[in-house]
């Protein structure tokens, strides 16, 4: 048998068997191209749009004598990121309060820089976050109240 008949053979064969069990070979390049779930960023804001936003990635608010506070949600990673600071003489710590549509108030005491962040694992709720730096007891006042949406 010549080596072209050899090859139809083999083709005959293979169409055969696909068409008896009915077995489909899905190239891995199809199945990359399955739409892949989209994950999303939000970023916070102050719900009263009080203070003032000083830029940056997420956006970021303060008072003229408070720290500034930003945030941002991160859908595949179910988390939001609290970026705080802008005080950095004096300060022993930093004061954060925050809540969800499901808890009540809670305070985070967390250490001093100038620029910081602070991770909270989200579960679709609601959250509000302020922040103050301290100097053991002497505190500043509180940061413009920052929401951020977690749904």
């Amino acid at each position: 048998m010549s080596m072209l008949n050899l090859r139809r053979a083999a083709a005959t064969v293979s169409s055969a068997v696909l068409l008896t069990t009915g077995a489909v070979v899905v190239p891995a390049a199809a199945e990359a191209a399955a739409p892949a779930a989209q994950c999303y960023n939000r970023n916070g804001f102050p719900p009263q749009k009080s203070g003032n936003n000083i830029g940056g990635t997420p956006p970021k608010y303060e008072y003229s004598n408070s720290p500034y506070i930003g945030g941002r949600y991160e859908s595949c990673g179910n988390t939001i990121t609290v970026y705080y600071g802008g005080y950095t003489t004096n300060t022993t710590h930093y004061l954060l309060n925050w809540n969800s549509d499901r808890n009540a108030w809670t305070s985070q005491r967390l250490k001093a820089g100038e620029r910081m962040k602070w991770t909270l694992n989200a579960p679709g709720n609601d959250y509000n976050f302020q922040v103050r730096a301290c100097n053991n007891t002497n505190c500043t006042t509180w940061s413009p109240m920052l929401y951020v949406n977690a749904r």
